[in-house]
Order: C-alpha cells, then structure tokens, then sequence
C-alpha cells in the first residue's frame, strides 16, 4: 500500500481489538484505537480520517450515534462497520459496508479499499460538479443535465439547485427550512410551497429510474434515497 492510510478503528472488545489492528497494519493501514464511542468521537473531531471503523455495541456513543453525527456534519468518510452480529440496516443510517467478525483477512481488506476508492470517486466527481446518483443516473451540476439510462434532460435552474442539494446530501434528510434559506436566502410558507412544487416536479424526472426517489420525511423535510 503506497499511501498512507488513517484508520479510526472502535472497538471495545480487547481481544477483537488486538487481532483486526494486527490483520489492519500487516495490511499497511495506519490504525488508531478507541475502545469506547466518546473517545472515538473525541479523536474523529481532531483528526483526519480515510476510514471509520466501527463494531456497534460501544460504550457511551454506539456504532449508530457514530454514524448519525459524522452524516449530520455532511462528512462523507467512508464508514465500515465490523461487528459480530449482521448490522446490514446500519447502511440506511449512512454506513458504506458491513462486514461480521470472522470474515477472512482478504475479504477485510478488499471491503475497505473498496469504501475508500468509491468514497476517492464520489468526491472527485463532486469537484467536477458531476454526481453518480445511482448505477443508472448522473447528474452534472455545471451543465444541469440529468441523465438516466442514457437519456438527457436538462434541468430548469431551480430543479438543478434543488437536485444538487440532494446529491451532496444522498440518503439524508435535508430540514425544509434549510433548504429555502439555502435556495431563496429566507424560509416562509410560499417557499415551502414552491419547494413542494418543484419536489414534485423532480420526482417526476426521476421516476424512470425505479432505484431512487425524493421522499417526504413527515415535519422534517426530504431525503433523496437511492440504491448505491
């Protein structure tokens, strides 16, 4: 492994802990520890980190407070949960991968090289204003084209700001008030109601590809979701 690669690593279990951070730098990874979740949060605000690993049961923050508090920073850090039971729902709260203690040495480096580059491509595609919205679907901001399975359409100005918010926000949910003051510099009814309009109007857009959709998440706001 060429570069250097920083691990935030959580994990209370002693015995556990010793083992992956030995298979981690044998890897070439560069590995630091956190046996319980205030720690791991302590150490992930200070640092700068490729990859969070993390097994779900933690003392004081769980996996799960983890998640939640690096997504609501709209961190995009690739999280990888390594955990002795099946956490696969853990991938709706905003984890890239999960992987069940007792996988081989392989499968475990192969899992996480894998969330570092696609996290490395997302981010560069995002510098180029293109987003990969699902296998199906891109969306290139510079040119407010929308393509699905081929097929372009150019998006009017608003619907390309409003898509664009989702995009750099994929899978969670945006507050409404949020979005008006980031589109329209204020939050009143009326741009509540617009931005109901034009949400609607993307839907419509988007529907051709069954693996995404902009849902309504009841007095809250949206959340574009999709199936990557």
């Amino acid at each position: 492994m060429e570069e250097k690669i920083n691990i935030l690593y959580a994990e209370d279990n002693t015995t556990a802990a010793m083992i992956y951070t030995e298979i981690l730098e044998e890897a070439g990874y560069t590995v630091t520890l956190a046996k319980e979740g205030n720690k791991a949060w302590q150490l992930y605000e200070t640092g700068a980190w490729d990859l969070l690993l993390l097994d779900m049961d933690l003392p004081g923050k769980d996996g799960h407070e983890l998640i939640r508090l690096v997504r609501e920073k709209g961190d995009q850090v690739p999280i990888v949960i390594l955990s002795s039971v099946n956490h696969n729902h853990a991938l709706y709260e905003g984890a890239d991968d999960y992987l069940v203690k007792g996988c081989s040495v392989d499968d475990v480096k192969a899992r996480l090289d894998k969330a570092i580059a696609r996290t490395k491509r997302l981010n560069t595609e995002k510098e180029q204003g293109l987003f990969r919205v699902s296998p199906d679907t891109t969306f290139n901001k510079n040119n407010r084209l929308l393509t699905i399975s081929g097929k372009r359409e150019e998006l009017k100005s608003m619907e390309s700001n409003i898509l664009w918010l989702f995009c750099l926000r994929i899978n969670e949910v945006i507050p409404t008030v949020e979005m008006c003051e980031t589109l329209w510099g204020v939050y009143t009814t009326d741009k509540e109601k617009a931005l109901t309009r034009y949400v609607c109007l993307l839907n419509k857009k988007l529907k051709a590809d069954k693996s995404i959709a902009i849902q309504n998440e009841f007095a809250r706001g949206y959340k574009l979701v999709n199936g990557l």
